[in-house]
């Protein structure tokens, strides 16, 4: 199995190297892939040191399956040219969306009973909301949704964790803060609304969380809020849920789905950014019942879950191929 990392010297990239390590799958020959642009040469993968190919140079129809993470253009361009090669993809950057189907495998294994050749993540948002409303919904608790999700930097890349550590460094000594990736601002603030509204008030990319849940997990689209924060890594969201449930047993529906429930209501006890580092799945904390809905509090590792969940799908490609 011959397996290419397109984007391997990025955020997500690193993080699906050091997956595609662990995997049961284990791929013994990794291609890191990079543009021209990037100055990393090589890339750790298990105890070696494999030198980062220009994606430009690579015959990507050699491979047998190719991660993109990178760009949703590059994906448009080089991952369909792939795909018409027979290169099975899986796409964490988006830019495929509607080529195939999108799958997270402990969340909709279904969407892969067509035999697909190319699988598409959903976007960490998505990711963050359905991993709870998917298993509440299996269980038969299908109420209106509603969330509120508080994006990192590193949402927007290592451009975006980079451009908010100098804007942080900058405030702090009164010079200029770099404002190309964040042009409002980031660092000692946050940013309310994440992209152009419409008439009605979402952005596109409210919108297109909302859509992707749905995909995800059936029932009604539910309404979703994006907030830019200063924080590096980590995806946290309070998700509303109309009507109101018994927290113990949407305790044991969530445990039944893979999540790791934190019942006891202390400071000390609620799930953050910080303490969910490393883990593939959703924390969730603060289960309570107001007068006419019931909401909990979600967080997640953007990156190591969207790196699981991209080699978890490697791995029913690699089924399938083999």
């Amino acid at each position: 199995m011959r397996v290419g990392v397109v984007g391997a010297t990025g955020l997500i990239g690193g993080e699906l190297l050091k997956a595609l390590d662990r995997a049961p799958w284990r791929p013994a020959e990794v291609v890191p892939l990079a543009s021209s642009r990037s100055s990393v040469s090589t890339v750790r993968y298990g105890d070696a040191d494999i030198a980062v190919d220009n994606l430009g140079e690579e015959v990507l129809g050699d491979l047998d399956i190719a991660f993109f993470a990178t760009q949703p253009e590059v994906a448009k361009t080089v991952g369909r040219a792939a795909a018409a090669e027979g290169v099975a993809i899986v796409d964490c950057s988006g830019g495929l969306a509607g080529d195939g189907p999108l799958v997270v495998p402990w969340l909709n294994p279904a969407a892969l009973r067509d035999d697909p050749r190319i699988l598409v993540l959903p976007s960490p948002a998505a990711l963050a909301v359905a991993s709870v409303l998917a298993p509440l919904r299996r269980a038969g608790l299908t109420a209106q949704a509603e969330a509120t999700v508080l994006l990192p930097a590193s949402t927007e890349g290592r451009a975006g964790l980079e451009e908010l550590s100098r804007q942080v460094v900058a405030l702090m000594g009164g010079g200029t803060p770099p404002r190309k990736v964040f042009p409002r601002g980031l660092a000692f603030d946050l940013v309310p609304q994440v992209g152009t509204a419409s008439a009605e008030g979402w952005t596109p990319r409210e919108r297109s969380v909302s859509a992707q849940v749905a995909e995800l997990c059936g029932g009604p689209p539910p309404d979703i809020t994006l907030v830019q924060v200063p924080v590096f890594s980590g995806v946290c969201a309070e998700v509303r849920l109309r009507g109101r449930f018994d927290p113990a047993e949407m305790a044991k529906m969530l445990e039944a789905g893979g999540l790791r429930v934190h019942s006891e209501n202390t400071d000390r006890n609620v799930p953050r950014s910080r303490n969910v580092e490393g883990r593939p799945f959703a924390d969730v904390g603060r289960i309570r019942v107001g007068a006419d809905a019931t909401w909990m509090w979600v967080a997640l590792d953007n990156l190591s879950a969207t790196a699981a969940a991209a080699v978890g799908c490697g791995g029913l490609l690699a089924r399938a191929l083999t």
